[in-house]
Parts: C-alpha cells; sequence; structure tokens
C-alpha cells in the first residue's frame, strides 16, 4: 500500500506516519511554547521563585510525566491515557476507517495538524489568546467532516459535551471553585499571623511541579491520541494501546522544549494582566487548576490549559475585589476561546479538501 521505514529488518513506521508524527511533534512544541507556563505564571508574579528557575523545574516536569504514566501502566497493566484513547476512537466513528485507503488517511490527519498548526500561527502572531487543545481537536473534527461527513463525528457520544461544551464548562467550573476557595481562605487566615506568608510561598513552590504534571498528563495525551489514531487508519504497524517508550519520550521532550524556549509572554499576561496576584490568590488558583486538570484527565476530557488557570485567576479576583478584575483582558480572553474551535474546524475542512481534490485528487 506504501513504504515503511526499517531499521535492523523491523518495521518502524510507514513514510505517511513518519510525517504526521513530526507534525504532532511540533504541535507539541508549541503547546509547551504557548501553554506550558501557565503552569508557573502566578508562582513568578508573585516573585515566589526566579522566572528561570521555575521554567526549568517545569520543562523538567513536563519531559517525565508521560514517561512516568506510561511505565506505571505498563507495571499494572492499566490504561494511563485515557484522554489519547478518547480522541483516538472517540471523534470519528472508527468503522469510517475500515477498508480506507492510505491516501485518504493521510490526508485526513494531515489537513488536522496542518490546520491545527496555521490557526495556532495566526493566533500566536496576533497575540490573540489561544486555546492549543481546541484548536488541534478543532481541526481533526472539521477534517474529519471534510473526509467522512458530518454523521462521521461522534457528536451525542463524545464531541459535544467533551469537547465542545467544555470551552464554556471548564473556565467556569474552575472559576467558580477558585471563588468559593478564595472566600473560605480569607476566612480561615483572618486571625493567623503574617507567618502564613512563608507557608504560602513554599505551597507554590511545590504547586510548580503539581501544575506542570497535571497539565503535561492532558497536553502530553493529546499528542498520544494523535499516534493511536495511526495505527487505527493503518497507517502504523504499532498497536494504538502498546505504543513504544521511545515515541512516549518524544512527545515529553517536545513538552519541555516548548517550555524552555517560550512562554514569557504567557506568564506576563497570566500572572500580572488579569488580576494582581497576592500569595494566597497563587496558591487558590493553583489548587483549582491542577484539581480540575487532574479530574479531566482521569476521566479522559480534553481541556484548555490556558482557559482553566485564566478562569482560576479571574475568579479568585472577583472574591477578591471584582472591580479589581481587568475585565476588558478578560473578555478578550474569553471571545477568543469560543472562537478558536470553529475557526480551527474550519481551517481543518478546507485543507483538507485541498489536499484531497486539488494534490491527492482522491
Amino acid at each position: 500500500m506504501y513504504d515503511y521505514i526499517a531499521y535492523n529488518g523491523h518495521t518502524i513506521m510507514g513514510i505517511f506516519a513518519v510525517t504526521i508524527f513530526v507534525l504532532v511533534l511540533l504541535y507539541t512544541f508549541y503547546m509547551g511554547f504557548n501553554d506550558g507556563s501557565n503552569a508557573i505564571a502566578t508562582t513568578v508574579a508573585t516573585r515566589a521563585v526566579k522566572p528561570k528557575t521555575a521554567i526549568t523545574i517545569a520543562a523538567i516536569t513536563k519531559f517525565l510525566i508521560p514517561l512516568v504514566v506510561f511505565l506505571i501502566s505498563r507495571l499494572f497493566n492499566t490504561s494511563g491515557f485515557v484522554l489519547a484513547a478518547n480522541i483516538s476512537g472517540k471523534t470519528v466513528y472508527p468503522t469510517y476507517f475500515a477498508d480506507i485507503s492510505s491516501d485518504k488517511a493521510f490526508a485526513f490527519l494531515l489537513a488536522g495538524m496542518i490546520g491545527a498548526t496555521i490557526w495556532g500561527g495566526i493566533a500566536y502572531a496576533l497575540k490573540i489568546p489561544n486555546s492549543t487543545s481546541h484548536t488541534l481537536l478543532g481541526a481533526l473534527i472539521g477534517s474529519g467532516i471534510a473526509a467522512f461527513g458530518f454523521n462521521s463525528i461522534q457528536w451525542n457520544e463524545y464531541v459535544t459535551v467533551n469537547i465542545i461544551l467544555m470551552v464554556v464548562l471548564a473556565p467556569i467550573s474552575t472559576m467558580i471553585v477558585a471563588y468559593f476557595l478564595t472566600k473560605l481562605t480569607k476566612r480561615l487566615l483572618r486571625k493567623m499571623s503574617r507567618e502564613v506568608n512563608n507557608i504560602l510561598t513554599i505551597m507554590q513552590r511545590i504547586n510548580i511541579i503539581a501544575l506542570s504534571a497535571t497539565f503535561s498528563l492532558n497536553n502530553s495525551q493529546k499528542a498520544i491520541g494523535i499516534v493511536m489514531m495511526l495505527s487505527m487508519l493503518g497507517l502504523s504497524t504499532y498497536a494504538s494501546n502498546d505504543l513504544p517508550i521511545w515515541i512516549i519520550l518524544l512527545i515529553g521532550l517536545a513538552l519541555g522544549a516548548g517550555v524552555m524556549l517560550g512562554g514569557y509572554r504567557v506568564i506576563n499576561t497570566v500572572g500580572r494582566k488579569i488580576f494582581k496576584l497576592q500569595p494566597m490568590h497563587s496558591v487558590i488558583a493553583q489548587l483549582s487548576t491542577s484539581a480540575l486538570m487532574l479530574f479531566a484527565s482521569n476521566i479522559g476530557i480534553s481541556v484548555s490549559t490556558g482557559q482553566v488557570m485564566s478562569s482560576a485567576i479571574i475568579g479568585v479576583g472577583s472574591a477578591e475585589r471584582f472591580r479589581h478584575v481587568k475585565w476588558g483582558i478578560a473578555s478578550k480572553i474569553a471571545i477568543s476561546w469560543i472562537l478558536t474551535l470553529p475557526l480551527a474546524l474550519g481551517f481543518g475542512a478546507a485543507i483538507y479538501l485541498f489536499i484531497a481534490k486539488v494534490l491527492l485528487k482522491i
């Protein structure tokens, strides 16, 4: 059907699969570059940790988490990548992949990856707050609609609630949790001495690792989900539930490298421009975000790290001083969240039609 790349007589991956995997790594790097510093933004804003130190810790954590989950799942024979399995098996009905030609399978995934990359690049260039999660999934859904038809998407089973509605539900949930947690914490700390700030500083430092871990757990699985889909489409000989460790390592490395090389702009926007954070605010925002990210990853839901962290800060700020929240910036971020999914969907669909009809003529 198509050529394979082999090493020492062992099949590694088809040419089409290698192309898609390279694009997956590039997009994973972009996720780290764009989203990674959300994990450290509040800690840096309150000066609990220097930016360079925080970024280094976050990058190492993001690199290690996919590997740790992979090893634990192998050791205990459990499914460690629930979200990845959902992305690969619950966006487009797998029945549409039966007897699919390699050209069409390649065009479908290529359009999804290129569509996501193009919109991500436009958003970055225009300094538009962007959800890398909804950009990727939106482009994949758009490509799927163009390739297989509107009814090929698992709207009722997964997509509508777990992807589309999460644009609204995830940030609102985090905002509410952060709001009430702030009110509760202020009551508890009202009679405590100023030494509590030292405890809050230590908690922020610990939370860098916790946040980076939960962010990595969710983001890395988006990349792994696309790789799993390669085997479902017949573009790879690897079983979707038995990926080799080197794939996991490269995905973790791409995430970590993205964090190391980018993110200062994100730190400034999230950590300083929405609301002026104090140590208590930072800790609450971190805890609220970590809780939701961990919950979402464990039940297989893809959420935007930027959305969740920004929403937590808005919730904290609203509980502290509602009028001190910079609602103009918050509104701009919210509008970008709503626009990301349909725009990415449009890019994915348009690029598939161009690749399939103009270039490959299938």
